[in-house]
């Protein structure tokens, strides 16, 4: 079972505003690559709202500047993502926004791929915790990390998922997939991605 596990940071509202994005990638249950990416938001989206850069991922434009957009970077990073069996987020309909708006944005084409998202997952099968922010979830699972760093929170949202196929004794996507409990009216994965 291949896991791409993704996570952007953003400068600001604009989902074209992208800053960093990273995919962990999961064989098995074991984390083989991580890569990281600073990406320098396109002219007209690359205003750093200061209090997303100061009390959120801390970075800035000086972090960016040399930095290439993310039309650079996107071979490298939608090769993981066609490679995978799914995609994971948590809170995913943000990043899959930053990624289709983004990719709309360079005229690149969006590619075919199953997403999953682990907040969703997490409200169902943990709905006793006091919230389900990424950082809520990892602590309740014992993996510590650096809340809002790309690289750090694409990496948590796959030991969290880990954790939940493990908590309900799957050891597939297609299990999990199957499991009656996990539908409502917000599907888990997404087969329209």
């Amino acid at each position: 079972m291949n896991i791409a596990c993704i996570d952007f940071e953003t400068a600001n509202h604009s989902r074209v505003s992208m800053c960093a994005a990273s995919v962990a990638v999961f064989q098995d249950d074991e984390l083989i690559e991580s890569p990281y990416w600073l990406v320098k938001p396109p002219k007209g989206h690359g205003w750093f709202k200061p209090e997303w850069t100061e009390n959120c991922h801390g970075l800035s434009w000086f972090d960016v500047k040399d930095a290439p957009e993310f039309a650079g970077i996107a071979s490298a990073f939608l090769a993981h993502l066609t490679k995978a069996d799914i995609v994971v987020a948590h809170h995913a309909a943000f990043d899959m926004d930053v990624l289709k708006q983004t990719l709309e944005h360079f005229n690149l084409p969006c590619p075919d791929f199953h997403y999953l998202c682990t907040c969703r997952l997490a409200r169902r099968i943990w709905p006793e915790l006091p919230n389900h922010q990424l950082s809520t979830v990892a602590a309740h699972i014992g993996h510590q990390f650096q809340h809002h760093h790309a690289q750090a929170d694409a990496e948590a949202a796959g030991r969290v998922l880990l954790a939940m196929m493990t908590k309900l004794q799957v050891y597939s996507l297609a299990a999990l997939e199957e499991l009656p409990e996990l539908y409502s009216s917000e599907p888990t994965v997404d087969p329209n991605a």
